[in-house]
């Protein structure tokens, strides 16, 4: 099945386009505005590096968060039309699983939320989640020592509590795409994951 995955959860797009034996193409760009002025562009990248088109898409898998409130509504709403448009399933993953992918080790993802604290969740060496997604303070976590981290928020929790923190290269629309490929038989719903009402000025 070839794959679409898009994330836009957090300050950058990541975009790539696989199947179950290949990487075809992928881009990420760290931005902390525009997602949404991005993200077509960078779909239309990674189908012209493929020579591939729309029409050849048979899935969609998109980050559902947590992160950013708007570039999780990004990336959802463009994940949604295009398989409303292309009639192909949308698969949805959490950021905790896309940055924990093939870890193979105990581990908390940490995710920034903007607000001085973590989104985080733990995982065992088989991948398997340990606990609910929580929103923890770097207090709360200095108590849960020692551990390794992994996301957004590694290394600014790394210089807070001097926690091990680990560097993940491969693009999470990659993990992402991978993911949702292992679960096409028992597929999870776009559902957002947001954890914490958006900010609102007025």
């Amino acid at each position: 099945m070839l794959i679409l995955a898009l994330d836009t959860s957090a300050n950058f797009v990541s975009v790539a386009l696989l199947d179950e034996t290949r990487v075809f193409a992928f881009t990420e760009e760290v931005m902390e505005r525009g997602q949404a002025e991005t993200l077509i562009p960078k779909i239309q990248y990674v189908l012209e590096q493929s020579h591939l088109t729309m029409r050849d898409v048979q899935g969609i898998a998109v980050s559902t968060g947590p992160g950013s409130f708007t570039g999780v509504r990004i990336g959802l709403a463009c994940a949604r039309a295009l398989g409303l448009a292309l009639n192909v399933p949308v698969y949805g993953v959490t950021c905790f699983e896309a940055w924990n992918y093939h870890l193979n080790r105990p581990v908390k993802v940490v995710l920034e939320t903007k607000r001085g604290d973590y989104f985080v969740q733990s995982f065992d060496q088989n991948g398997i989640a340990t606990d609910e997604p929580a929103i923890l303070s770097a207090d709360r976590l200095r108590a849960l020592l020692p551990f390794a981290a992994v996301g957004t928020g590694a290394e600014q929790l790394k210089q807070e509590i001097s926690c091990e923190s680990i560097v993940k290269i491969s693009p999470t629309s990659v993990a992402i795409g991978r993911i949702a490929l292992s679960r096409t038989d028992n597929p999870k719903p776009p559902v957002p994951l947001y954890m914490r009402e958006a900010d609102v000025t007025i």
